[in-house]
């Protein structure tokens, strides 16, 4: 039987390791900053969405074979200038007509369920269209005429 004394087995095979979990300080201050992590993210998602233009189609009318109409929806903030995108398409969903419609500060009276207002936008197109749709709208920072 042995009896290695700890001095010579630390020197022979080196010093015991040290427990390296997390103690209960060291889970606390992960949980915390995981959760300030996950309220920030939040805020900023939710944050950019609110202040984004939303729109919906509600109707097209094809005038002549040179001519079209796309109704929409357009929900804003009040103090934003806004550019939407509407687009002609034929049969094979080519663009035929193309055009920009932006909305700047509207008056109470033209706002229907708070911040949404009803625009018209006339086409001209290259050959006979099937729709007339938005395709896109953005805030415009040049802040555009209205």
């Amino acid at each position: 039987m042995s009896t290695d004394s700890p001095d010579l087995l630390r020197s022979r095979y080196g010093a015991p390791r040290r427990d390296r979990r997390l103690g209960r300080r060291g889970w606390i201050a992960l949980v915390a900053a995981a959760s300030l992590l996950a309220a920030a993210f939040a805020v900023w998602v939710l944050g950019g969405q609110q202040r984004q233009p939303t729109f919906k189609d509600v109707g097209f009318q094809v005038l002549s074979e040179a001519r079209a109409t796309a109704d929409f929806d357009l929900t804003k903030h009040p103090d934003d200038v806004v550019t939407c995108a509407v687009q002609a398409l034929n049969e094979e969903y080519a663009v035929v007509g193309w055009t920009e419609v932006t909305v700047g500060a509207l008056p109470e009276e033209r706002l229907h369920e708070g911040r949404t207002s009803s625009h018209r936008a006339e086409l001209r197109t290259t050959n006979l269209a099937t729709t007339a749709v938005v395709d896109s709208c953005w805030i415009d920072e040049r802040g555009g005429a209205a």
